[in-house]
This record gives structure tokens, sequence and C-alpha cells, in this order.
């Protein structure tokens, strides 16, 4: 799968303005921005359809976990604006998907649990998000994100997300 010139350059785009400290609002109009060419790049047709049910997705009211609870309040997590952050996990899953591992590892907030630096984290990159953790990562849904005081998380547990002043949406845990 190939992106093209003008999506590798947004992603560059976001990915240096991202850390040289954004606020999660800022990073949001950012993302806003690159949904479309990410949708296009990645080889959906780029149609009002497709956009719209991405933004349907990214705009639907959550819903109850598989086992009847409720979700907590986004701001008991720390997240002012759960559209945002669900925009930046659409471009996290792509990121994922084809193995951007310097696009992941710029949103990680080091150290965590098994890697000081990013250089570590990027040497280990292909057993860390294998197949099962990329499953994971891929069947995630939007309206069904946890969440608690720590941060929200995906795949039960398997990546924790917080927002760090004047940083943005980082990764705070991946566990194996």
């Amino acid at each position: 799968m190939r992106i093209g010139n003008t999506g590798i350059w947004f992603l560059i785009l976001l990915t240096a303005s991202c850390q040289s400290g954004p606020s999660p609002q800022e990073s949001g109009k950012v993302i806003d921005s690159l949904i479309p060419d990410t949708i296009a790049a990645i080889g959906t047709p780029r149609s009002q359809s497709s956009e719209d049910t991405l933004q349907a997705r990214i705009t639907a009211q959550d819903t109850l976990f598989e086992d009847g609870s409720r979700p907590s309040e986004w701001r008991n997590a720390g997240f002012d604006d759960p559209e945002g952050f669900k925009r930046f996990l659409v471009l996290f899953k792509e990121w994922v998907r084809n193995d951007n591992a310097d696009s992941i590892a710029a949103y990680i907030a080091f150290p965590i649990k098994g890697y000081k630096t990013s250089e570590q984290f990027k040497k280990s990159y292909t057993k860390i998000f294998d197949k099962q953790l990329k499953d994971i990562v891929e069947k995630q849904r939007l309206d069904r994100i946890f969440r608690n005081y720590q941060g929200a998380m995906i795949g039960d547990g398997a990546i924790w997300f917080s927002v760090i002043e004047n940083k943005g949406y980082r990764i705070i845990a991946i566990n194996k």
C-alpha cells in the first residue's frame, strides 16, 4: 500500500507540529485536515460518503460496553475534546496498519515500561506491534473507548493514552 506525496507531507507536518507542543484542540484541527487525505491514501475512494461515514463514527455517542457497563466521562480521564481524540485514533490506526513506527514513536511519552527512548521502541516495533496487537488496534471501535482517571485505553488495556500538557495526545503505556 502506498501513500501519495501529499499524504506523506501532511503526516510530516502533523508530526512536526505536534512535537512542538500544540494543545489537544490544535492537534485536532491539524488532524481534521488530514482525515480526507488519509482516507484517500489508504485506498478508500475519496467520496463524501466515506468522509461522512468516518465523521459519523467520530461523532457517534459512546455506547455501552459488551458487559453492559457505561463508560466514564471523558473529562474524568483528562480529555476535553473526545472527538479530537477519536480523530487522533483514526490516524493512529493508520500508522499501525502501515507500520509507521516513526509517527507512533513521536506520540509516546517516554519512558514507558520496557522502552526508555524512541530509538529503543523503533528497534523493537515489529515485536511490539505484532499481528495480535495490530488486530486489537484495528478492531477498536471509536464509540467504545474505556477511560478512567488514568486516561483512555484500547484493547482491554493493551494501549493507554493521555493528554500531556503542552504536548497533546500521547501513548503512556503499551501492555503486551
